[in-house]
């Protein structure tokens, strides 16, 4: 039609479309719980009072064991390594530490797989006895935010594998967190010694030294010195700084020798 002019879309149209579409696309997107940061616990502080579902189909939370020292574990039934490793010790901590005012706890990093009967037939398969020691499982998203509350991390590998740390960590009786062990290759004496402190009763000296020598080592060097004890973790790497400090000191005579 003459004189018609047909509409353009303008500076102010062009922004009020493009914030419609920021506002839709939030609304419709869910927000993502892992970008969120978690503080993570440590020790003296209380682990989270989360609920479970233990091998025996029965809803748990920490508090429930009965008031003594608890050693906290985290593995998956699919994983054919590391964590199959740690349950052995487990079997043996479960050996150690009877009979006292203590419970051994093992929690799924892959509870959408891990049933209650998937975690019964793990607990057969090392052993364990429910009445001190529990296959946790339950509810996905309370798992998670209870592991990651506590440090630990998992992601899938592919192949139904699960990457994740090794975490291991002493509840002393009233659920605040007595001490963390940050690595695979910790010894069931020691931490069953460091059990026996975190319940106020005697413990030998000796393993809680070699515990936390090897902790120390595995803060400074990380996990790839650590063995199976503190004492032989302190001898490697003072082996390894001597090696290196006597490449040193040859260095610097055959400097001098060819400058003499």
């Amino acid at each position: 039609m003459p004189g018609f002019e047909r509409p353009h879309a303008g500076p102010g149209l062009a922004a009020v479309s493009l914030c419609a579409l920021l506002v839709c696309g939030a609304a419709q997107r869910a927000p993502d719980p892992f970008l969120s940061r978690v503080p993570v616990l440590g020790a003296g502080q209380s682990v989270p009072q989360t609920a479970f579902v233990d091998q025996r189909g029965r809803r748990v939370s920490l508090r429930d064991f009965g008031g003594g020292a608890i050693v906290v574990g985290f593995i998956y039934t699919g994983c054919t390594s590391e964590c199959p490793l740690i349950s052995q010790k487990f079997r043996i901590l479960q050996q150690q530490l009877m009979p006292g005012p203590f419970h051994l706890v093992e929690i799924s990093i892959d509870p959408l797989h891990d049933t209650p009967n998937a975690m019964a037939a793990y607990a057969r398969r090392f052993g364990a006895d429910a009445r001190r020691w529990s296959m946790l499982t339950g509810q996905p998203d309370q798992i998670f935010a209870f592991e990651r509350a506590l440090g630990v991390s998992a992601i899938a590998g592919g192949r139904g594998e699960i990457l994740h740390n090794n975490r291991t960590i002493v509840v002393a009786p009233g659920g605040k967190i007595f001490d963390i062990v940050d690595e695979a290759n910790w010894s069931p004496a020691d931490v069953a010694a460091d059990t026996r402190r975190a319940a106020n009763l005697t413990a030998s000296p000796v393993a809680r030294l070699d515990l936390a020598l090897s902790k120390a080592v595995v803060a400074i060097c990380g996990t790839s010195l650590a063995g199976r004890s503190g004492l032989g973790d302190l001898v490697a790497v003072v082996g390894v700084l001597s090696l290196f400090g006597f490449a040193l000191y040859r260095a610097a005579r055959m400097l001098f020798a060819a400058q003499a």
